[in-house]
């Protein structure tokens, strides 16, 4: 159940995708294959580890406990639908026996890097997800480079709507990102559940025929940056 649930993830994810890029709303493409990339960690470690799953149930009730603790304090407007609810009590009741439940067997919510570890992901969580991460917190670095270009007499902000031409451009690769965490997630679950993969097979093959066009561009790109 678990894998189904993080791979429907992942596919609305790369839905979203699609529609940003076909819109040419490319800043929002970054922040999505982030959340992409957090699916498809814990779907790699589902089909890896046969207790995964109460790790993520132990997060989801370690988050709903905090927030209906808060909801019982009264003090938060955007709150105030749980903080009336006369089921407040009972969730409050329900997540707290669930957490001490699970960690009696010694089940408590993973954090972050033990998640990517876990994962064989260490390398993409301090790479591709740290600077789709400074993206997502509006790391003032990132948005200078998008949104100011400048010259020898001055700089300026671009209009609304468009990009610098310092903009790091991460759509591309990051749609590509999207597809082979498909392919491969797809992959895994049919594994999980005793089927073969040759269903994906074609898809595999076509991302792996883009994948070498994109190589391809970004070395042609690079030969003109230096010649320039």
């Amino acid at each position: 159940r678990y894998a189904i649930l993080l791979l429907y993830a992942l596919t609305d994810h790369a839905r979203v995708a699609l529609g940003l890029a076909r819109g040419a709303a490319f800043t929002g493409i970054g922040p999505t294959t982030r959340c992409a990339i957090d699916a498809y960690t814990d779907l790699c470690n589902v089909c890896e580890f046969p207790r995964y799953f109460k790790h993520l149930d132990a997060a989801s009730a370690f988050h709903w406990k905090k927030l209906l603790e808060r909801a019982s304090a009264g003090r938060i407007a955007a709150l105030k639908a749980l903080t009336d609810s006369p089921l407040l009590a009972v969730g409050r009741k329900k997540f707290a026996a669930e957490l001490a439940t699970l960690k009696a067997q010694g089940i408590e919510p993973l954090d972050i890097d033990e998640r990517f570890k876990r994962a064989k992901l260490t390398d993409e969580y301090q790479s591709l997800y740290a600077i789709l991460s400074a993206e997502v917190h509006n790391n003032i670095a990132e948005l200078q480079s998008r949104y100011i270009d400048g010259d020898d007499d001055g700089a300026w902000l671009v209009r609304p709507g468009q990009f610098s031409k310092h903009d790091h451009d991460y759509g591309r690769p990051c749609t590509l990102t999207m597809g082979e965490m498909i392919v491969k997630g797809t992959e895994k679950v049919l594994r999980l559940f005793g089927h073969g993969i040759a269903v994906i097979s074609n898809a595999g093959r076509e991302l792996d025929r883009i994948s070498a066009l994109a190589e391809a561009e970004e070395k042609r790109q690079g030969q003109r940056d230096v010649s320039v």
